[in-house]
C-alpha cells in the first residue's frame, strides 16, 4: 500500500527484527493516518534533493522498539510519527541542515544522530507532541543530545 507517491507502509514498517515483522506491521495498521503524514513530510525531503530517502527505521511496535538499542519507551517511532533516514551520497549533516534551517517543514523534532562509528537523521511529524515542543532540532553523540546551533 502507497502510503504517499514514493513511500509504502511496508517501507516505513520494515524491521530487521525478522520474527517480530508480521507482529510490528499488524500493529501499525492503527497508525495509518501518522505514517501517512510522515511520507508526505519524507516526500518534500526526498523533491528538495532528487534521490530517494533510505528508511533505516519507521513505525516500532512495543516488541520492537523494546528490542531496539537505545530507544525510548515513548518513541514517535511506536505512533508511526518517526523515521530514521540517510540519502545516499548526501551528508547527514546537510540532509539535517536543510531541514531544519531550509526546508520550511512542520516537524516535530529532527535529530542528526551520530553515536561512534554510524549516522543518520531522525524526523517526526508534529503529531502528539506538545505543539510548543515543535520543531525541536537536536544532535546526538551516543552520549547525550544537544540543541543544534546550525
Amino acid at each position: 500500500m502507497n502510503l504517499s507517491a514514493h513511500f509504502t507502509f511496508d517501507e516505513l514498517t520494515r524491521t530487521s527484527q525478522t520474527a517480530l515483522q508480521a507482529k510490528n506491521r499488524e500493529e501499525a495498521q492503527a497508525f495509518i493516518p501518522s505514517l501517512t503524514e510522515l511520507a508526505e513530510l519524507l516526500e518534500v525531503v526526498r523533491a528538495h534533493f532528487g534521490k530517494p530517502l533510505k528508511i533505516n527505521s519507521g513505525f516500532r511496535g512495543a516488541a520492537v522498539n523494546a528490542g531496539t538499542p537505545g530507544s525510548s519507551k515513548t518513541s514517535q517511532h511506536m505512533k508511526g510519527e518517526a523515521a530514521d533516514i540517510a540519502m545516499p551520497g548526501v551528508d547527514d549533516a546537510e540532509l539535517h541542515r536543510w531541514i531544519v534551517k531550509d526546508s520550511g517543514l512542520k516537524y516535530g523534532q529532527c535529530i542528526l544522530e551520530r553515536p561512534p562509528g554510524r549516522s543518520w537523521v531522525h524526523v517526526s511529524i508534529c503529531g502528539t507532541r506538545d505543539p510548543k515542543s515543535c520543531q525541536q532540532a537536536l544532535t546526538f553523540d551516543g552520549t547525550s543530545y544537544k540543541p543544534y546551533r546550525g
